[in-house]
């Protein structure tokens, strides 16, 4: 099923939502969208302070004062980014969405790949958890919406990237684990998931822990989709996707359903599991 099948929700008007890694690229094209489309307010979490104080005054130039909000945040450590959380409901009082989709590439893993994953996954469950508590109706909470971008990585076997493609395969499960029905019946809180095709942006030019050039991840790099073709596809998925989903936004194309595919592939990993561990 294509995004463009989705219907316009009122998931985005008037709330107010957190991105992570929002300073550049697809966070901040996400940022600049969700604003277009009247969320009230966007704080974004990054470590880019230049890139992410320059967002904020061109944001306020075009939206007006006080829609956007820039929050330097490392997202590895625990204690900035609950502080962050912090910091928005403090200043907004409230809290409906959360997109999880800061993340680091580095060919050097064996240098990197506690930083890795600490950032794609570890901050990632983190935001998520939170956020959920926050918005929870079970809890007090009015729901919300929480998107996770995965990568398309996370749906096939890869051995160039092996700790990147861990870490988006486990934000893959998760998600898709925290939204399933019963706990989405439960809390009121959809939480959904985009695998994401190769982008244009830094990230695949350069490795993003040392900046410098990353050649051998982008000579073998899949058709690189545009910014602003990742970020309709995202957004269509916040207006109308529902909790528990997969989505794949890749070259270009509008969003794909792909829960199914997902689904399947999971009934044929554990096809006989049970009789194995039941034993003869």
């Amino acid at each position: 099923m294509a995004a463009s099948g989705l219907k316009k929700s009122e998931n985005i008007e008037k709330k107010v939502f957190v991105v992570t890694g929002g300073a550049v690229g697809v966070g901040a094209g996400i940022v600049k969208a969700l604003l277009t489309e009247n969320a009230a307010h966007v704080a974004y979490l990054d470590i880019r302070e230049r890139e992410g104080e320059a967002l904020e005054v061109e944001l306020s130039r075009k939206f007006g004062a006080l829609r956007a909000k820039f929050i330097k945040c490392d997202i590895a450590d625990e204690r900035q980014l609950s502080a962050a959380f912090t910091q928005v409901i403090d200043k907004y009082r409230r809290l409906d969405g959360v997109i999880n989709n800061a993340a680091v590439l580095n060919t050097d893993e064996t240098q990197y790949f506690k930083k890795i994953i600490d950032v794609n996954f570890t901050a990632t469950i983190q935001s998520s958890l939170v956020a959920l508590d926050l918005m929870r109706t079970d809890k007090g909470g009015a729901g919300g919406t929480i998107l996770n971008i995965s990568s398309l990585r996370a749906l096939r076997g890869d051995s160039q990237l092996p700790v990147y493609a861990a870490t988006k395969t486990a934000v893959l499960h998760f998600s898709n684990s925290i939204g399933g029905k019963q706990h989405n019946k439960k809390t009121n809180v959809k939480v959904m998931t985009v695998c994401l095709g190769p982008t244009d942006t830094a990230i695949l030019h350069r490795n993003s822990l040392t900046e410098d050039k990353d050649s051998s991840f982008t000579s073998h790099a899949d058709e690189r989709q545009r910014v602003e073709s990742a970020v309709t596809g995202i957004i269509e998925v916040i207006r109308g996707g529902q909790s528990g989903t997969t989505w794949m936004v890749s070259n270009d194309n509008p969003a794909v359903d792909i829960t199914k595919n997902v689904n399947e592939s999971y009934e044929v990993l554990s096809k006989g599991v049970n009789d194995l561990l039941l034993g003869p």
